[in-house]
């Protein structure tokens, strides 16, 4: 049984190697574009308040339907990044089981 998976590990270790190196470089973006998306949640709360008390009610819910995208956006981005991660430990436990 040794003999028959050592051609599949041979050829996963490669494969585990470029999605490690894919995790930890979508990490790091992850991790910076979360700073980048809190400035955009304050600057787009202040525009939302502005324009609540302007009684500007459409281009509000406009602004807060684009606060909900970039959430959603960044929650995607986790769990690709969650997804990325375990299958780089579902790799490994394949080549040194």
């Amino acid at each position: 049984m040794w003999l028959i998976k050592l051609p599949f590990r041979i050829l996963a270790l490669p494969i585990m190697a470029i999605v490690a190196v894919l995790s930890i470089f979508y990490s790091l973006a992850l991790n910076l574009s979360a700073m980048v998306a809190g400035l955009v949640y304050l600057v787009l709360g202040v525009c939302i308040v502005m324009l609540l008390f302007q009684h500007a009610w459409i281009y509000a819910a406009l602004l807060f339907g684009f606060a909900v995208l970039v959430f959603l956006a960044i929650m995607f981005a986790e769990v690709v990044s969650l997804g990325l991660e375990a299958l780089t430990g579902k790799l490994s436990k394949f080549i040194f089981s």
